[in-house]
């Protein structure tokens, strides 16, 4: 009778519960919140990325110079600096034009800088790599399609595993006949 009269008044007893229930919540709060703050930062991430990326299109298609490798290893020091990467960044630059006479956009050129991620510059059968993900273009008329690959290591380890986040943009040239490729000795260029 003792023992079971124990048992009662020890189940009826609420003093001490909230520091149970907080003891047994407190990690899986603490959990969820290191979680939430991962995912936070890698969104975060990505969102620096793809308006670095806008950024560096909007500058090509405002440029009315040639491009050369100086000028493109720039564009990439830009993205470093935009993204504030620990990691090296990668930026590949493209000129497509539809000519309405072929089937698949016509390149023009293509210039990688930047990472050891095996980014090579694009080729007339490489191009439809990327060809979907690039919108209608005009008659006539180019695009600068400028991609762009930032690193990503999360601080905590929750679901997402270091990565390249990758970016294309497809940007309008603003004026006629720019963006030219300088290899050196194009005599519009060196004129």
């Amino acid at each position: 009778m003792r023992l079971l009269k124990m048992l009662t008044t020890f189940r009826s007893r609420d003093d001490g519960v909230i520091s149970t229930e907080a003891a047994m919540i407190m990690p899986i709060l603490l959990f969820a919140y290191l979680g939430l703050f991962t995912f936070f930062d890698a969104f975060r991430t990505q969102n620096i990325n793809v308006r670095a990326s806008y950024t560096i299109s909007d500058m090509l298609s405002r440029e009315n110079g040639c491009i050369d490798d100086a000028y493109i290893s720039g564009l990439n020091d830009i993205l470093s600096i935009l993204t504030q990467s620990q990691y090296p960044t990668i930026l590949r630059v493209t000129i497509v034009e539809n000519d309405p006479d072929e089937e698949d956009l016509q390149l023009k050129w293509s210039e990688v800088d930047g990472g050891t991620g095996g980014i090579q510059e694009l080729t007339q059968g490489t191009l439809s790599e990327i060809e979907d993900e690039i919108p209608a273009i005009a008659d006539y008329d180019l695009g600068i399609v400028v991609e762009t690959w930032a690193g990503f290591d999360p601080v905590l380890n929750f679901g997402i595993d270091a990565q390249y986040f990758e970016n294309l943009v497809v940007t309008r040239p603003r004026f006629a006949g720019q963006l030219r490729w300088d290899p050196g000795n194009d005599p519009v260029c060196n004129a």
